[in-house]
């Protein structure tokens, strides 16, 4: 694919028109006929009961929202189901997408990145998959060029690991479940060796300097405890201390993981997070569904926010976050879909409905309220992708990151009068209505389609290109099959909880 990002001039939006506006989402009824200035990639004056002005863009039929964030995902261009991994354990189903074909990282990013804007996201966390050194920093700049190409800000985790390369636990031991006659075949594709830990994050310290800036945030990203030893994340720790970086890391995903976490570290994985000195403001962690009340204290005391990423734990058999204990410690939350979205089409939106069925109480109790649930998906997301402040309203000198959705058609069948506008954006809303997208100032989705992307050219080219590595996958299947026969074997015999690694 040609990468013309820099011949596409970013079309600036000056001023928006919305019929109806929810300027702070959860804590306020929309207002009516607002008109919102925008200059140098903020917004100025923020105007309900105003007439439309010409050239802006809305219109009556418009509900204008501050833009959404995905605040962990894998930019996975050719979803996994597309090359035939199915969803199961987490710990069988990583494994199968070990197998993705080698593809364009430039193409994987863009149609990842545009899927997403043209669901209404304007910043991402993007938790790159882990190579070597060398090919991360050319995978890296190929990411921060699609971002700009389509116009959304990007916080780039770069993967760090030093131990488990199979499973968690010892290689030799999980070889040992796998089918003799794959032995050798499994540990030459998949145990390969790793760089040394100081390596790793030097190249992370370059590419924060070669290409860390205003729309792409790099950050430090040791995978998870599982696969990153003491002495990793240690360091991680103080080169976090030192440059600022901030990290984002995987935490108590599964029950296995939970499992394992206790044989390994029986005073508790958080303390000892917190002992090599990780537990700070400058931490996110995803996932997080098998917390305790005693480690969700700890991480909101430390000021860590946890990502929830809904679909993708009901689709990985990973369980259901605790939301009622994250909201009792007061720990901060926001909101992902892992690049598995319940319908397999990266739309935020219906991410969001999902989170607020799954994560408000059953019956008469509350665990999430409205203003909760868009501080999550709003504001605490781009807190912790870019370490800036300011985002979740339409108020004046907020960063101007708006989305307009399609209300008219949204409500085509609804009573006006009856209707609240919150309420039917959370029983409604799908990418289908996203209209425009405004980020930072630039018209990234007009009319529904991205500005600087032509994203179904590049779905089609994506997908052609990995068709033609189908005999090479095929080849691979019979290994990829065994190797998880062999990890099922030893998760089920308990071999991940059996040995303490430190």
């Amino acid at each position: 694919m040609t990468d013309d990002s820099a011949a596409v001039p970013p079309r600036a939006a000056a001023r928006v028109w919305a019929g109806r506006a929810l300027l702070r989402p959860g804590r306020e009824g929309a207002a009516r006929d607002v008109a919102i200035e925008i200059a140098g990639g903020r917004l100025g004056g923020v105007r309900p009961g105003a007439a439309r002005s010409p050239r802006s863009l809305g219109g009556a039929g418009v509900l204008a929202l501050p833009a959404l964030c995905n605040a962990h995902d894998h930019g996975r261009g050719l979803r996994p189901s597309a090359h035939g991994v199915a969803d199961d354990a987490v710990e069988l189903w990583v494994p199968g997408t070990y197998a993705l074909p080698p593809l364009d990282p430039y193409l994987v990013a863009a149609v990842a990145l545009g899927r997403m804007a043209e669901s209404g996201v304007a910043t991402v966390m993007h938790c790159h998959l882990f190579r070597p050194p060398e090919r991360l920093a050319a995978e890296a700049e190929a990411v921060a060029r699609a971002a700009r190409a389509i116009g959304i800000r990007v916080a780039f985790a770069a993967p760090l690991r030093d131990r488990n390369r199979l499973g968690y636990g010892d290689d030799d031991a999980i070889l040992a479940c796998m089918d003799p006659q794959c032995r050798a075949a499994i540990a030459a594709q998949y145990q390969r060796p790793l760089p040394p830990a100081r390596e790793q994050i030097a190249a992370v310290a370059e590419i924060a300097r070669r290409l860390g800036g205003d729309g792409f945030h790099v950050q430090l990203g040791p995978i998870g405890v599982e696969w990153c030893s003491d002495a990793l994340l240690e360091a991680v720790a103080a080169e976090s201390a030192r440059s600022g970086l901030r990290v984002h890391m995987h935490l108590l995903e599964s029950r296995t993981q939970r499992e394992w976490a206790d044989g390994a570290y029986p005073d508790g994985i958080v303390r000892q997070l917190d002992r090599v000195g990780l537990l700070s403001p400058r931490l996110s962690v995803a996932h997080a569904v098998w917390l305790t009340e005693d480690e969700c204290a700890l991480l909101a005391e430390r000021g860590v926010t946890v990502s929830v990423n809904s679909t993708s734990n009901l689709r990985l058999r990973s369980g259901i976050a605790p939301m009622a204990a994250m909201r009792r410690a007061r720990l901060g939350v926001a909101l992902g879909m892992d690049a598995l979205s319940l319908d397999d089409d990266d739309d935020m939106l219906r991410e969001l409905r999902l989170a607020w069925r799954l994560h408000r109480g059953f019956g008469f109790e509350d665990v999430l309220d409205k203003a909760a649930l868009f501080d999550a998906a709003l504001r605490r997301g781009p807190e912790i992708a870019t370490g800036a402040t300011g985002f979740g309203a339409i108020e004046p000198d907020a960063p101007a990151d708006l989305l307009l959705l399609d209300y008219a058609a949204m409500t085509a069948d609804a009573i006006d009068a009856a209707c609240d506008e919150t309420e039917m954006l959370l029983a409604r809303a799908k990418a289908a209505h996203v209209r425009d997208l405004v980020v930072a100032g630039r018209h990234v989705v007009a009319d529904g389609r991205l500005t600087g992307l032509d994203l179904g050219a590049a779905e089609r080219e994506l997908t052609e290109a990995a068709r033609r590595q189908a005999p090479a996958l095929a080849a691979l299947r019979p290994t990829l099959g065994a190797f998880r026969d062999g990890l099922r074997r030893f998760y089920r015999g308990g071999g991940h909880a059996a040995k303490r690694q430190r």
